[in-house]
Order: structure tokens, then C-alpha cells, then sequence
């Protein structure tokens, strides 16, 4: 499991899904959930950068992402088993002035017909995303939150890192034909 955690990580950063620092992976097993520490380097992760927490809050939380009470809450609300927390650059910028995106292109229609983009008040870890993210996500692979970052549940990491590259594909493909129809 932790090799998934360092490859998907990894690719994560080479794609640009994520920055040094940001973002954030999780995995359920049984009542445990490993979740990368708190300012760990996705695209540099070590065995130490993985935390085991339980479904229930608790001291060990604190070693934890600053979104592991999303993860859980997520986990508690789904039958997600990995969930992928990253922040693509297009559907970032595209999620500020919209409320769903739609896909232009075939896979993305197939794969995330209608992406949900979330207004969530203090973006981060807090109430308001422990309280709209996991019904969105019961109904749907990933979620935008407006101006933060994606969330994507699967029932491998790898699942849910192929959700935030289709995310960040529809987007780039939407950004493009914008950008063509502007300039032609």
C-alpha cells in the first residue's frame, strides 16, 4: 500500500495535479486511514509521510493533513476507499466563475459527465467542506471546491488520481476551445 501512496504521489507532481507541498492522498483499511502528514511532499514521499489515523478523531490526527477530517468524513458518508485531494490549475481557475463543468471531449463526457463545483467558506479543512463534500461525492467520482482543489474518491489510489487527470483533461480541453474561439 505505501508503494501506491509513493507512485501515485509522484505522478501526481509530474503532472502538475499538485505543487511541492500541496494536496494531500488517503487510503481506507478497515477502521484505519493512512493519509499523507501534514506538508508532506507529494512527489517525494517516504514511508515516514504516511500516518495512520483512525475513522474516529483522535491525538494521532495531528501528524495528519490539515484535511483529515474531510478524508474521514468522506469515508464515513461513501463507499470510497482512496481518496485523492489535489489542485489542478485549470479546474482551479475554471471552478471560480461556475457551478458545474461539462465536458467538450468524449472521454470526459464518458468518464465525469457533469463535474460539481463547490462554494465552500473558508476552503480548508473546515466545517463547510466536512459537510458538503461527502454527499456530493456519494453521487459522483470528483468535485471541485471554487478556488481551492479537487477531491476524488476510488477504490484504489489509483482509481482516484485517474479521476483528477480526466478532471484536469476536460479542463484543459475547455480552457483551449475558449482560448481558440477568442483568438479566431
Amino acid at each position: 500500500m505505501f508503494n501506491e501512496f509513493i507512485r501515485y504521489g509522484r505522478l501526481l507532481f509530474q503532472e502538475g495535479l499538485v505543487s511541492s507541498h500541496s494536496g494531500n492522498i488517503s487510503r481506507r483499511q478497515g477502521d484505519a486511514i493512512y493519509i499523507t502528514r501534514h506538508g508532506a511532499r507529494l512527489g517525494d514521499l517516504e514511508y515516514s509521510d504516511i500516518v495512520r489515523v483512525h475513522m474516529e478523531a483522535s491525538l494521532q490526527d495531528k501528524a495528519a493533513s490539515v484535511e483529515v477530517a474531510v478524508h474521514r468524513a468522506i469515508y464515513q458518508a461513501t463507499p470510497a476507499e482512496a481518496i485523492v485531494h489535489a489542485h489542478p490549475p485549470l479546474a482551479i481557475a475554471l471552478s471560480i466563475d461556475c457551478d458545474q463543468l461539462r465536458p467538450l471531449d468524449a472521454e470526459g463526457k464518458y468518464y465525469l459527465p457533469v463535474i460539481p463545483v463547490l462554494t465552500v467558506q473558508d476552503t480548508i479543512g473546515t466545517e463547510g467542506s466536512i459537510r458538503l463534500l461527502p454527499p456530493v461525492l456519494k453521487e459522483n467520482r470528483v468535485v471541485v471546491i471554487k478556488g481551492h482543489g479537487s477531491f476524488s474518491v476510488g477504490q484504489s489510489i489509483e482509481e482516484a488520481c485517474q479521476w483528477t487527470a480526466v478532471l484536469e483533461s476536460v479542463c484543459r480541453i475547455i480552457y483551449y476551445r475558449e482560448t481558440y474561439r477568442k483568438n479566431s
